[in-house]
């Protein structure tokens, strides 16, 4: 089986660029170990150029955040399956929406929306979701039947997140490159959609919690809109960051004392589980969020205690067992190899050289004319020497890294 998946789709929502990620490079691990399938990156709008059955067997769209229907994808492939992160808008409204007025010009592209998940869903085969919750939204709201949609709780990296062995040499090694005073902080993992994510309420909750004694600083990191800095980055204690690269947010995850995820929806809350490794309130109340962050600062048995649990129970998440189950629903037998596995596979990795180097455009080392020429040589030069070492772009990439290096004639990074 030849399996396309999109990576462009909701680029400017890290959280879900992640999944597209982890998914790729996981997938892409189980079809170097059994040779039973191939997978390769794509576009969503290569999807509707060509006979794109011809060239695939499958697509998987992995991280469909928002209520938009694919039918791109719907009109141009006979297999797809789905993974859906979230129909906040769908569910709540307005009251996630982040810009004024913008409820009037989603409201009947809600609706649309959700005519044509009733009427199409059917030409997809599975969905996929992170949690029960989730699934009963889902069958709700996009009336998919239950049968068609299986839960696959998203993972975590083990490898990389985990506790700092020294917490305050981390704290204040990461506060001194971000440029923020060294104090114990709390760690708010943002989006661009401030209102989802409740962050007026969440500030509200810190200045009162500061009134009442509360000396930590609170740190927003990750992509977000200027309204809500305008709004609340003048307040006395907060600091807001862009995008963080992973070795920096795994480093304010070790430092931080207590992770703050006060949002009015969360499908799975990805940062929550990533936080877990490092070390329930109601969202609409601000005195009551204020209450929380003052007792876990005053009461360091409960702080570790929590901790100690959430550690454990991050133990039952991993990208790994995600990748497996989603693969289920592949329904290939990994047992029996492709025939033409090799031929595929070289198919498979010029396509997904081609459209990382399209989709994550480098600033520092330009491929635009490589690209209009085809020039591998170039683009797999790039791949060797930055993007299986960019982490907007290497997990695209890994599991064909032996392609990269053996088509340049190099060793594996790191051999002799």
């Amino acid at each position: 089986m030849r399996i396309a998946l999109p990576i462009n789709w909701n680029l400017d929502a890290s959280s879900l660029t992640n999944i597209a990620r982890h998914t790729f490079r996981e997938i892409g691990k189980m079809m170097n170990e059994t040779k039973s399938f191939t997978i390769a990156a794509t576009r969503l709008e290569s999807i509707s150029v060509g006979d794109f059955n011809q060239h695939y067997d499958l697509v998987h769209i992995s991280n469909m955040g928002g209520y938009g229907f694919p039918l791109n994808a719907t009109n141009h492939c006979k297999n797809i399956v789905c993974g859906l992160v979230g129909i906040d808008e769908v569910i709540y409204g307005k009251e996630v929406m982040a810009w004024e007025g913008s409820w009037k010009v989603s409201e009947p592209l809600i609706k649309k929306a959700l005519k044509n998940w009733e009427k199409y869903n059917s030409k997809i085969q599975f969905f996929h979701v992170g949690t029960h919750s989730e699934r009963d939204e889902m069958h709700k709201y996009l009336k998919i039947p239950y049968e068609k949609i299986k839960i696959t709780p998203f993972g975590v990296d083990h490898d990389f997140f985990k506790p700092a062995a020294d917490k305050d040499l981390t704290r204040k090694q990461i506060l001194s490159e971000l440029k923020i005073p060294n104090q114990k902080y709390f760690l708010h993992v943002s989006e661009m959609n401030f209102a989802r994510k409740n962050q007026i309420r969440l500030a509200a909750a810190y200045q009162m919690a500061r009134e009442n004694g509360l000396k930590h600083n609170l740190i927003i990191a990750g992509k977000h809109l200027p309204q809500i800095k305008n709004k609340i980055g003048h307040l006395p204690g907060i600091f807001f960051l862009d995008w963080v690269t992973n070795k920096q947010l795994l480093q304010l995850y070790q430092g931080a004392d207590i992770f703050v995820l006060p949002s009015i929806h969360e499908v799975f809350g990805i940062p929550l589980v990533e936080s877990m490794c490092c070390g329930l309130i109601n969202p609409y109340d601000v005195s009551e969020i204020c209450d929380s962050m003052l007792t876990l600062t005053k009461d360091p048995k409960l702080l570790k205690q929590l901790s100690e649990k959430s550690l454990k129970r991050s133990e039952f998440f991993s990208w790994k067992k995600y990748a497996k189950q989603v693969f289920e629903l592949y329904g290939i037998d990994y047992t029996k190899k492709m025939v033409d596995f090799d031929t595929q596979y070289e198919l498979s990795a010029h396509r997904t050289l081609v459209t990382v180097c399209n989709t994550f455009p480098d600033k520092e080392h330009p491929l635009l004319l490589s690209l209009l020429k085809l020039d591998y040589e170039k683009l797999l030069e790039w791949a060797a020497d930055y993007g299986l070492h960019d982490s907007k772009t290497k997990d695209f990439l890994i599991p064909f890294e032996n392609w990269i290096y053996n088509k340049l004639g190099r060793s594996m990074a790191g051999e002799m």
